[in-house]
């Protein structure tokens, strides 16, 4: 009984917990965070039943964010996600994934468009880069503006843009009431 108590311990460690299908998506979007989530991900969709995920994250790179949120899309599980705290940048739409997104109480999102951080000195390396970067820009508003739309038919992708100018942040009702959470509260 004791190698399994230490064999649990040892996964929550890294950030699963498998007799609740819960993973803990905690601080930088990187690369560490994309392989910890895969691999926790591939672990609990290998059997049936909802997985939950517990999101508090100030965000991070972009890449390894639209990684983490492909791979929940592709669960075969439904997969629910409650944040804590900050869901901010990358972390925002890591969570725009899953099939049931919960704030609870105190929390918020931040949303923007992100930076520009790997462009390289010569004109054409800069030109590529921001053509890449626009791209990234596209496919967070669509991200965005798809779940938005699912409750608010009429929002433009103008006024997503004129939101998205700054750093927004959006406290659990204002998220609701755009559709980029589906309830809030405190969640077991």
């Amino acid at each position: 009984m004791s190698k399994i108590r230490d064999d649990i311990e040892h996964l929550h460690q890294y950030g699963i917990y498998i007799p609740t299908k819960t993973i803990l998506i905690t601080g930088e979007v990187n690369e560490e965070m994309y392989e910890r989530v895969m691999s926790n991900l591939h672990i609990l969709d290998s059997t049936t039943g909802e997985i939950t995920i517990k999101l508090k994250s100030e965000g991070g790179d972009v890449v390894d964010g639209r990684a983490i949120y492909d791979a929940i899309k592709n669960c075969k599980n439904a997969v629910r996600c409650i944040v804590y705290g900050e869901c901010s940048s990358a972390a925002s739409f890591i969570l725009q994934a899953a099939d049931t997104r919960i704030m609870t109480n105190n929390s918020f999102l931040m949303l923007h468009v992100g930076e520009e951080g790997h462009t390289i000195n010569h004109p054409r390396n800069i030109e590529r880069w921001h053509e890449f970067y626009r791209y990234l820009e596209t496919w967070s508003e669509d991200v965005y503006l798809a779940r938005i739309k699912e409750k608010k038919k009429r929002f433009t992708r103008n006024q997503l843009k004129s939101m998205l100018q700054w750093d927004k942040i959006i406290k659990p009702k204002e998220a609701l009431e755009l559709g980029l959470i589906d309830s809030i509260g405190e969640i077991q």
